[in-house]
């Protein structure tokens, strides 16, 4: 049984449904997986989406740790951004360092990981954007995905490294925009119908790569993630089809 360390924001419906599914996924026994601990870099602050995330995890006895970043030293993160991300990363490791993991992962995580939380720790990450395209925040890739007319769109779980959203590729989805945009003529419309369906997909993704390195389908080793027999991946599997069944069965 792998031990999990769950990494979150919490800030909205996305990363809820992404731990609830996979949290489901584990109580049904279909993800051969323990959560070690769940990590929040925010305060309660009444969020809604928030309460129902720590209440889920503390209902089924998993650790919840609340570190907020907005308010770690606002002064070093206004005069230097990098040194400011050090500084939080060395009090996450503090605070997570009593907990065995396996791994973590990072789902709806807003914050950017210092160099030697990724060095020393194994992290997946679940990335809004296709393998080896675009960076940033899910706006900002969904807006460059519409402004360059791209034919598809999907989301990528790929494994930490301190080069950022450059890890190796576990898996990816991939699915097509043309009737997106044949139904959505403003651009504004047409971000938002692609960040739903998006939403709609990348929970059934997240869950099949973790089950894929909780079975031993692929290794994460040194930085690079490998095949049973020890060689780095030739291919990235695309599970859009996978996922394309599943959401047809509801």
């Amino acid at each position: 049984m792998k031990k999990i360390g769950w990494f979150t924001t919490a800030r909205g419906p996305g990363s809820y449904n992404l731990f609830s599914t996979v949290l489901n996924g584990m109580k049904k026994g279909e993800i051969d997986m323990k959560l070690s601990f769940v990590f929040i870099n925010r305060d309660i602050k009444g969020n809604h989406y928030r309460m129902k995330l720590v209440k889920s995890a503390e209902d089924e006895g998993v650790p919840v740790i609340l570190f907020p970043s907005d308010n770690f030293m606002p002064d070093l993160k206004q005069e230097d951004i990098n040194t400011w991300r050090d500084a939080y990363g060395e009090g996450l490791r503090e605070r997570i360092s009593k907990y065995d993991m396996d791994f973590g992962v990072l789902a709806g995580y807003m914050l950017i990981f210092d160099r030697e939380t990724c060095r020393k720790y194994t992290m997946i990450n679940l990335h809004p954007a296709l393998p080896d395209t675009y960076k940033g925040t899910w706006e900002e890739i969904v807006g460059a995905v519409v402004d360059n007319d791209d034919d598809q769109y999907g989301a990528t779980v790929h494994l930490c490294t301190p080069e950022l959203d450059r890890g190796d590729p576990i898996a990816y989805d991939a699915f097509p925009l043309d009737k997106l945009k044949a139904k959505y003529q403003s651009r504004e419309e047409l971000v938002k119908a692609i960040r739903a369906e998006e939403l709609k997909r990348e929970a059934y993704l997240l869950t099949a790569a973790i089950k894929m390195i909780v079975n031993g389908e692929v290794l994460l080793k040194d930085g690079r993630v490998l095949n049973p027999r020890g060689n780095r991946l030739s291919e990235y599997p695309n599970l859009a089809t996978s996922i394309d069944a599943q959401l047809k069965k509801g």
